[in-house]
């Protein structure tokens, strides 16, 4: 029998973080689902933890986390699709949460809070304030989606055409939106933590000015975010 739930989990040298989402999925109060983990070329023993751990590999090139999310999306064989990155931890009862979401067939997809693990106050804060504003812009019509945790009905997300893997930023923001057509897009009453690796590798001011501020501004001028002027490198 087919899993009710596929989380799939978009990967490239991720081998420091990945143990612990695996680990934390593991702790799961809802039982019945697979993991896919729809790697880019790693080097560092990404795809050996995840088959360790029980996972399913899905090596592929390296082409972004929204081309992976669509290569794991393919493969799943669950009616609900879960997309997790891969430095964040997940509470025990994220799945629960989600399947139980899903029982209003009104809702097609939706997004949790996110919080850092390792921030300071100002951090906290910081956090604070994105998820007030993913929570007002979903209120107000306009699904906002970070991207530290996501889901979609399997339908859905096929009726949508997956992910635009030609946008490196903003291409779940971009998903969320599309999706007013078919439906609701929910903020989950859960929040996932996530590490501070890019604030920390690259700065506060680029990370938030230009891959966030900037990038989403841009988006929602034009409705792209074109990969040549924002094409974030990995932080690991």
């Amino acid at each position: 029998m087919n899993p009710r739930v596929s989380v799939v989990i978009p990967t490239l040298d991720e081998g420091t973080y990945l143990p612990r989402l695996l680990d934390s999925l593991r702790r799961q109060t809802v039982t019945d689902f697979e993991v896919l983990v729809a790697d880019s070329g790693s080097q560092d023993g990404t795809a050996e933890a995840a088959m360790a751990a029980g996972a399913r590999v899905l090596p592929g090139e390296r082409k972004g986390p929204g081309e992976g999310r669509n290569r794991g999306a393919r493969e799943a064989r669950g009616d609900v699709l879960v997309f997790v990155d891969a430095d964040c931890i997940p509470p025990p009862d994220l799945l629960e949460i989600i399947v139980r979401s899903l029982e209003d067939p009104g809702v097609i997809g939706g997004a949790t809070g996110f919080m850092p693990e390792d921030g300071r106050w100002i951090d906290r804060l910081l956090f604070a304030f994105a998820n007030a504003y993913q929570r007002a812009m979903t209120v107000w019509g306009f699904p906002h989606n970070a991207g530290y945790c996501f889901f979609f009905r399997r339908e859905t997300f096929e009726r949508l055409g997956g992910i635009d893997e030609e946008m490196l930023l903003n291409e779940t923001h971009d998903l969320a939106l599309r999706s007013r057509t078919l439906g609701r897009f929910v903020m989950l009453p859960t929040t996932v933590l996530t590490s501070m690796r890019r604030f920390r590798t690259y700065g506060y001011a680029r990370t938030i000015l230009q891959e966030y501020v900037a990038s989403t501004l841009l988006y929602y001028v034009t409705g792209r975010t074109p990969a040549e002027k924002f094409r974030p490198k990995p932080a690991r």
